[in-house]
């Protein structure tokens, strides 16, 4: 779900800004100080491949020499073997097709040094040799799973000893890039343009800065802002901050909105009267009633989205004693 966060600084450059906003204890106005109010959109996000590699078996078998999630692998190591009556026969069968091919070859280049037979006959049984050690080749590479390129095995699919089909997917390797995914909900999400900055938050681990690459129409049911991020460091120049940066590590991603400047005044001064929001202005003529629409509170401070401006004096001590003073006209005691 998407969340709103603000950040505050003060303007220095605001005449209001200079002025103290804090009360002090002999004084009960306060001057309405001018704020800059950063928006942050904070959505959860999952560190995600950018594309999985398949590793399928292509003859039936039984599944030995499995690798484990997580392993690191190099380009041609083995991944896993296929074993069991099936594939033994098949590799019997290659072996056989390939001895007798070699046996016949051998023959044929003794009688032809005999002038016994005839070259094509030898080119002939040559071919068939060279055929039959191309299959064996491919029915040991086919029974004998390895990694296409170097990565990382991010699942596996099925365990050691189990009976599984031509076809059948055994595990899925990330060979390259990682991204982040977010999804952002709301009408704040329609300001999350490519190029924004924010940090990735993991479950454990430092926060990792982040940039927005894309952002797209989310294809779930719900709808939301796709967003993929990529970090802003690279391992080479902070490989201990980019360690959390594996596939599967969850977290929040803050992203830093547009900065505007909003007003703030101490939280005691507001005052919730009929579901609506008031503040006593402070003029020369006496303080009066001024409704205001409250935004987030930071500490002992409340941002007011509407109904003042700067260099306002607003009441803040016994602000709510002050908006109810003449309660005992408007009420009777029941009899």
């Amino acid at each position: 779900m998407l969340a709103a966060l603000f950040m505050l600084q003060s303007l220095p450059l605001h005449a209001a800004a200079r002025q103290h906003a804090r009360p002090e204890a002999a004084t009960d106005t306060v001057i309405v100080a001018a704020r800059a109010l950063r928006t942050r959109f904070t959505a959860f996000g999952e560190v995600e491949p950018v594309a999985l590699t398949s590793i399928r078996a292509v003859e039936a078998g039984v599944v030995e020499q499995l690798v484990l999630p997580g392993d690191n692998v190099a380009a041609g190591q083995v991944l896993a073997v296929l074993g069991g009556t099936q594939a033994q026969s098949l590799l019997a069968e290659r072996q056989s097709a390939f001895h007798a091919a070699e046996i016949r070859l051998a023959a044929d280049r003794r009688r032809q040094a005999a002038r016994l037979v005839t070259r094509q006959a030898v080119a002939a049984d040559e071919a068939a040799y060279q055929r039959a050690r191309g299959q064996l080749k491919i029915a040991r590479d086919t029974l004998t799973l390895r990694a296409p390129a170097a990565g990382e095995v991010v699942a596996v699919r099925v365990s050691d000893g189990e009976r599984i089909f031509a076809g059948q997917r055994l595990l899925s390797l990330q060979t390259g890039p990682l991204w982040l995914k977010a999804i952002y909900y709301g009408q704040e999400a329609s300001a999350i343009r490519p190029g924004m900055t924010g940090n990735f938050i993991p479950m454990s681990g430092p926060p990792i800065p982040v940039q927005v690459k894309t952002v797209a129409r989310s294809l779930a049911a719900d709808g939301g802002e796709q967003v993929i991020l990529l970090p802003r460091v690279t391992h080479s120049k902070c490989a201990e901050l980019l360690r959390s940066w594996r596939s599967g590590t969850w977290g929040d991603v803050e992203l830093d909105g547009p900065v505007r400047t909003v007003v703030a005044v101490p939280t005691r001064a507001l005052i919730l009267d009929h579901a609506r929001w008031w503040v006593l202005v402070h003029t020369p003529a006496g303080d009066r009633r001024q409704a205001v629409v409250p935004g987030p509170a930071r500490g002992w401070m409340t941002i007011i989205l509407q109904g003042l401006e700067p260099g306002m004096k607003v009441v803040a001590q016994n602000a709510y004693l002050a908006f109810h003073q003449d309660i005992s006209q408007r009420y009777a005691p029941a009899d």
